[in-house]
């Protein structure tokens, strides 16, 4: 099968997991009932299933191509959007609000700002470094232990109801999202797309080598910087409108790299389609696995992808 004719179908698939989302969940609505929807079933269906079943398939994209441009960015295998403490200082500043006592409509404006101090301290550091792809790494894990700490004192100093809200928040949940929200992050995963699409030929030498990447007149310095801003801004946007969603980032390169290659034409979609298929998965089981309640998603995502991560360790062994 070719390439095109895997997007394709990739595309296929996500939509048909996407329709099933639709119709599970604790309210009786099933696919018999599409043709004869009650006012309730209408509610149900367009407010609160189709929001949760968008939310999950462009924040699973969005964190698929993330990853797919990290790995790239820093040739490491186990890189993702999470690599460079963005979700960690998103987390800081949703606790930090939360704890503070704002409304709930305020904590993803604030989540979206800690996220950006955290882009603007490691972009600084790299840029100082001269994009090394240790010093990216470096300045990441220093941004990560930091917020994680300060989250640490946030739910050591809240009420026992703020710090069931923090928690449950860092979980990750696709609940909240309102079509504001979901328009914008739509609208940045298309803008993302269009910006790294114009250096796919650039990002797939890079992958070969920098000094092959640097023979071809790849200027490498100039592209992981570029990359890693995208990167960054996507990764701090669905960090605060969806939480702290982990493992798709990783595991959705991964699948893409075994069906695609390294041609990033290619591989950039399949990461990213991959992802949106793996969160929306999520999205599903996280309804279906206890009947009456919904598990947080970002749970669901790292139980779903440890078991695909020693899959891929074990292979590795073995090849």
């Amino acid at each position: 099968m070719s390439k095109s004719k895997k997007i394709l179908v990739l595309g296929i698939l996500a939509c048909l997991i996407g329709f099933v989302d639709l119709f599970v969940g604790a309210s009786e609505l099933g696919i018999a009932d599409i043709l004869a929807l009650s006012d309730l079933q209408k509610t149900i269906l367009l407010r609160i299933r189709l929001p949760e079943m968008t939310t999950s398939l462009i924040v699973g994209m969005i964190l698929g191509l993330s990853g797919a441009i990290m790995q790239t960015i820093l040739d490491n295998p186990l890189a993702s959007p999470f690599t460079l403490g963005v979700s960690s200082a998103a987390g800081f500043g949703a606790a930090l609000f939360l704890l503070l006592g704002f409304s709930l409509t305020i904590i993803p404006f604030a989540a979206l700002s800690f996220a950006l101090v955290a882009i603007a301290f490691v972009y600084f550091f790299s840029k100082k470094s001269f994009a090394q792809t240790s010093s990216m790494i470096l300045a990441g894990i220093a941004v990560k232990f930091f917020f994680d700490s300060l989250t640490s004192l946030s739910q050591y100093l809240s009420t026992d109801e703020t710090l069931s809200s923090i928690v449950f928040w860092l979980f990750g949940s696709v609940s909240n999202t309102k079509w504001e929200q979901i328009i914008l992050l739509g609208l940045v995963l298309i803008l993302a797309f269009i910006l790294v699409f114009k250096d796919s030929h650039r990002l797939t030498a890079l992958k070969f080598g920098e000094e092959r990447a640097k023979a071809l007149g790849v200027d490498v310095k100039t592209l992981k910087i570029k990359s890693f801003i995208i990167v960054s801004v996507l990764s701090a946007l669905s960090v605060s409108f969806a939480g702290v969603i982990g493992f798709i980032g990783i595991i959705a390169p991964h699948l893409a790299r075994k069906s695609f290659g390294e041609d990033q034409r290619y591989y950039l979609i399949g990461a990213a389609i991959l992802g949106g298929i793996l969160l929306t998965i999520s999205s599903l089981l996280s309804k279906a696995l206890r009947p009456g309640s919904i598990l947080p998603i970002g749970i669901i995502s790292s139980l779903l992808g440890l078991p695909l991560i020693f899959i891929f360790l074990l292979r590795r062994k073995y090849d």
